[in-house]
C-alpha cells in the first residue's frame, strides 16, 4: 500500500519532538524522516534522530547535489531542510515541517496528513521556549510562532498539546483513522478493477 506521510507542524516549543518520539516508541510501523539543520544540537538531542546537524557548507553542498527537497532559513539565522528521499519500505513516515514545507510535500505526495500541534497558550509557549534553552532570538521565534498558528486552520487536524500523554493518544487515533481510510480505498480500488476485468 502507498505509504502515508504524517506531517507535524507547530510553533517552536509546541512539543513536536516529544510527540513524535512517543509515537515512534509505540508504533514500529512508523519511521521518522530526519531533517537537516545548521544549528547546534540542544541538550538531549541526538544527531540522526532529532535532526542531522550539519555545517552551513555541508548544507549548501546537499542543496547543490539535489539531495534536499525543500529548505529555508528560519529565525533569520539557521537553515532547515528536508531530504528528497522519505520512506522506508512498508512503513509510514512522520516528519516535522513548517507550513511552507507542508504545502510542498502535499503537492508532491497523494497521501499527506497534516497535523498542527498547538501549545496550551501563547504564555506557555513563551515559557517553554525560554525553559528549553537560552534563546537570543526570542522575538523572532515568537513572531514565527504567531505566523505558524495563523496557518493552522488549513491543516487536516489540530491537536492541543497541553498534556503530552493525552496529545499522543489523540494523534494515535488520527493515525489509525487514516490507515483505515487507506485500507478502505485500497480495497475499493481492487474491487473496481475486478469489475472492469469481469467479462
Amino acid at each position: 500500500m502507498e505509504p502515508i506521510l504524517f506531517v507535524f507542524t507547530g510553533p517552536s516549543g509546541a512539543g513536536k519532538g516529544s510527540v513524535m518520539r512517543a509515537l515512534l516508541e509505540r508504533d514500529s510501523t512508523l519511521r521518522k524522516v530526519v531533517t537537516y539543520t545548521t544549528r547546534q544540537p540542544r541538550e538531549g538531542e541526538v544527531d540522526g534522530f532529532d535532526y542531522r546537524f550539519v555545517t552551513v557548507d555541508a548544507f549548501q553542498e546537499l542543496v547543490n547535489q539535489g539531495q534536499m527537497f525543500e529548505y529555508e532559513q528560519v529565525y533569520q539565522d539557521h537553515y532547515y531542510g528536508s531530504p528528497k528521499e522519505l520512506f522506508v519500505p512498508d512503513h509510514d513516515g512522520v516528519i516535522e515541517l513548517d507550513y511552507k514545507g507542508r504545502l510542498k510535500y502535499t503537492a508532491r505526495h497523494r497521501r499527506v496528513v497534516a497535523i498542527f500541534l498547538l501549545p496550551p497558550s501563547l504564555e506557555e509557549l513563551k515559557r517553554r521556549i525560554l525553559q528549553r534553552s537560552q534563546v537570543d532570538n526570542l522575538s523572532a521565534r515568537l513572531r514565527n510562532a504567531i505566523e505558524q498558528v495563523r496557518h493552522a486552520q488549513s491543516y487536516d487536524y489540530i491537536v492541543k498539546n497541553d498534556r503530552l500523554d493525552e496529545c499522543v493518544e489523540r494523534v494515535e487515533t488520527i493515525i489509525r483513522a487514516e490507515r483505515h481510510r487507506r485500507l478502505g480505498q485500497t480495497e475499493l480500488s481492487a474491487m473496481l478493477k475486478d469489475l472492469r476485468d469481469d467479462p
